[in-house]
């Protein structure tokens, strides 16, 4: 029952209209709210440099959650600590993906798809727009899709396990997110 309402919870975010949530706070409004609710951090995420990431994603057939971020901006901080930072977040992340980050504007090379670039480029090449950027990928580096912002733990859930289960490879997101509503009912 727990589950189901909190996956209730996740879907009703997603079907309000209105300013999303983060455009509501501030990075350091969000920052010390978690303080206060006392939120304990999840042990820490392994996070790799991008060519490292593709080889161990490869190696060990799981998905990759690339992280575009840039130094300056918060809301990336936000997410490292609130979305990252969640127990439950970090604990089906280490389970189920290999874990890339790539600096948006850095001028770090890295190869992906048989192409040298830097990390800037591949930001561009990706369509990153703002930041934080989370991207998804298969194990072969192929890319899945991604979106732009800062996401929620139970939002950014969703889109986790849309991508673990392969549920890409039954259908559309709407899709599987209409099986989460049928499932609740």
């Amino acid at each position: 029952m727990r589950k189901q309402l909190a996956l209730l919870a996740a879907l009703s975010l997603l079907t309000v209209p209105g300013p999303s949530p983060a455009a509501a706070m501030s990075p350091d409004a969000a920052k010390s709210g978690a303080e206060e609710e006392g939120v304990k951090p999840a042990e820490k995420l392994e996070w790799l440099a991008f060519d490292a990431a593709t080889a161990r994603a490869k190696n060990q057939k799981k998905h990759m959650i690339v992280d575009i971020y840039t130094t300056w901006c918060g809301w990336c901080r936000v997410m490292e600590q609130q979305t990252y930072g969640d127990p439950e977040v970090a604990a089906y992340l280490r389970e189920n993906f290999v874990l890339a980050k790539v600096n948006g504007e850095s001028s770090a090379k890295l190869k992906w798809m048989g192409k040298d670039l830097t990390e800037r480029q591949f930001a561009r090449a990706v369509g990153v727009t703002g930041y934080p950027a989370t991207y998804f990928l298969k194990p072969d580096a192929e890319m899945l899709g991604g979106m732009g912002g800062f996401l929620r733990p139970p939002e950014f859930m969703i889109y986790a396990r849309y991508v673990s289960t392969r549920w890409y490879e039954k259908g559309k997101f709407n899709d599987y997110i209409d099986s989460l509503r049928a499932a609740v009912k």
